[in-house]
């Protein structure tokens, strides 16, 4: 006896699921290695191991693909992110800078996703406008605990969503200027710098304290 819709559908859905996430991984590295203008859907389908008629049945068109990859690439670094948050506690400075080190971190071991990133940026209006939303999340994060460690004097006086915002730009722009290799620095000094610029400018005239805070109070 045939099995039943019922019976199919589930193992179709998740084989589709797995194909969609193939492709969008074959394309970031295409995006990546090409640029968005001479990427093409092709070689993406290739890569993918499908043919581009069946790349074509998942996305439409290559900057409904693209929009894709970076929606994948933003929902990778907010997982990240939160998951940093979690594990840092309560303490609003801790999950903060934890939410910044997560975020460079995770464009840093991924750098195509970081380049892709930048691709979108250069690809018309409507992807900038999502790579915008990501930004904007990734400062909805942070500013609520930068409002947090102001209230609790742990921090400067200052503007919490322009700081919020200033710490994912420089985050951003730092990884993705070694993403193209226009920055030398290996990713661990970036990293330190990057943490020191945004503590010190948020008032921490120490930050190698503030991962002692806790343990100290």
């Amino acid at each position: 006896m045939a099995p039943s819709v019922a019976e199919t559908r589930p193992p179709q859905q998740a084989r589709a699921v797995e194909r969609r996430e193939l492709l969008l991984r074959a394309a970031t590295r295409v995006f990546a290695q090409r640029g968005f203008a001479q990427a093409g859907m092709d070689e993406i389908a290739r890569t993918g191991g499908t043919s581009k008629g069946g790349l074509y049945f998942h996305f439409p068109t290559k900057q409904a693909l693209l929009a894709a990859v970076v929606a994948r690439a933003g929902a990778l670094l907010q997982r990240r992110v939160r998951s940093a948050m979690d594990k840092a506690g309560e303490d609003p400075l801790e999950r903060a800078e934890a939410a910044l080190s997560a975020l460079f971190e995770g464009l840093s071991g991924r750098r195509a996703l970081a380049r892709v990133l930048n691709e979108a940026l250069a690809a018309g209006p409507e992807l900038r406008a999502q790579a915008a939303q990501i930004e904007d999340e990734f400062a909805a994060l942070l500013r609520p605990e930068l409002e947090r460690a102001l209230a609790l004097g742990r921090i400067a006086p200052l503007d919490p969503e322009l700081t919020a915002r200033a710490w994912v730009l420089m985050a951003q722009g730092l990884i993705g200027a070694w993403a193209d290799g226009r920055v030398a620095a290996p990713p661990q000094r970036i990293h330190s710098e990057l943490r020191r610029l945004a503590l010190r400018g948020a008032g921490v005239a120490d930050p190698a304290t503030v991962s002692n805070d806790k343990e100290q109070s």
